[in-house]
């Protein structure tokens, strides 16, 4: 077979600032630059790429081209991938379990459950790359073939730069008061349970140290009826002075600036795929507590501080060791700034670039 000219990519949507949208934008870049033909199609495009892609409808497939299919919820895409002549690999991103969302967004939520009701169907798909070992191990289980794990890329220098921007300065003094500032950063949805950090958060202020805050940033728009609990339950608390909840902050609005004033990274999500906020802490040197679940100890490894039941007496109890214990903290950042390396964007241009060699 000779050398394949053309790597196309297809998925539900190619949105703008989205971890997959950013993913499949990086890995065309790439294709285009080692000479490869390369665009992508997808059902929803969002204009606000300077290219952003072709309707999929109008994909014409063939024989001689590898299609990489982004998969991370159910869409026509999968039927209409599965009668193409391509050489398919199916890019596994994981599916959110539709049970956390049946109470908050019945119709997302049925998405998601026939997106993993339908992920068998392609199982004879060639090849498969996974986002994580987590999501590889799924894969595998499913009976998948030939599944290889590429990381995302995740380009840490602009985050970094928008910690010195006027609106992420303006954040780092408005927190620099010397209280501990606890941060979790992902939208608001039940899977990545801002409630149980509400909670634990209540036990730390209340009981171990009244000096500290709970930032919780990220966009409530697949269950707006979730943040409404969580401010319920803050108020409840007292904690409403405490507790702040920021909605979306993108790069232009100081993004960095939570994370340069975080003291520590508290996750206590129940699913994620990969969890890229890690790896983000990891840039800023905030030390990460977190829950021992999913996709979070793949991408963790030895690094962060990991828990494996959700005890609010004891996790408030190691957040205060983690706030202030000076040999616990220099640990977590050694250990974390070594595990940051193994998702260096050079290297995973390496794992790229050697799987699409072995496609040839």
């Amino acid at each position: 077979m000779g050398r394949i000219k053309a790597i196309h990519q297809i998925m539900p949507g190619f949105l703008y600032g989205d971890a997959l949208g950013n993913q499949a934008a990086r890995i065309r870049d790439l294709l285009r630059a080692w000479g490869y033909e390369s665009q992508i199609y997808a059902q929803f495009r969002d204009q606000r790429w300077a290219d952003p892609g072709i309707d999929y409808q109008r994909y014409q497939g063939h024989a001689d081209t590898v299609l990489v299919y982004h998969y991370s919820i159910a869409s026509p895409l999968t039927e209409f991938v599965r009668h193409l002549p391509d050489r398919l690999v199916v890019y596994y991103h994981n599916v959110t379990p539709a049970e956390f969302l049946h109470g908050y967004n019945p119709e997302f939520a049925a998405l998601l459950g026939q997106g993993r009701e339908e992920l068998p169907l392609l199982k004879s798909a060639p090849y498969a790359l996974a986002a994580s070992d987590y999501n590889r191990d799924e894969l595998l289980a499913l009976g998948f073939q030939n599944v290889q794990v590429l990381p995302y890329f995740v380009y840490l220098d602009e985050l970094l730069a928008s910690a010195d921007s006027p609106a992420g300065q303006d954040i780092v003094k408005r927190y620099a008061d010397g209280w501990v500032n606890w941060l979790f950063v992902g939208r608001l949805v039940p899977n990545k349970r801002q409630d149980d950090l509400i909670r634990a958060f209540n036990y730390y202020h209340r009981l171990v140290n009244p000096h500290s805050r709970l930032f919780l940033v990220g966009s409530d728009i697949n269950a707006p009826g979730y943040r409404l609990e969580l401010e319920i339950m803050a108020e409840a608390f007292g904690l409403s002075a405490n507790v702040h909840l920021t909605g979306p902050v993108g790069l232009r609005e100081g993004l960095g600036g939570y994370y340069r004033s975080a003291t520590g990274f508290l996750c206590l999500s129940e699913h994620e795929g990969f969890c890229v906020p890690l790896l983000e802490a990891m840039a800023f040197d905030v030390p990460i507590l977190a829950f021992k679940a999913t996709g979070v100890p793949y991408t963790l490894g030895e690094a962060g501080l990991l828990i494996a039941r959700k005890r609010y007496d004891i996790i408030g109890e190691l957040m205060e060791s983690v706030a202030h214990d000076g040999a616990v903290r220099r640990v977590l950042v050694a250990r974390q700034r070594e595990r940051l390396t193994a998702f260096a964007p050079q290297r995973v241009e390496a794992s790229l670039r050697e799987y699409i060699d072995s496609l040839s």
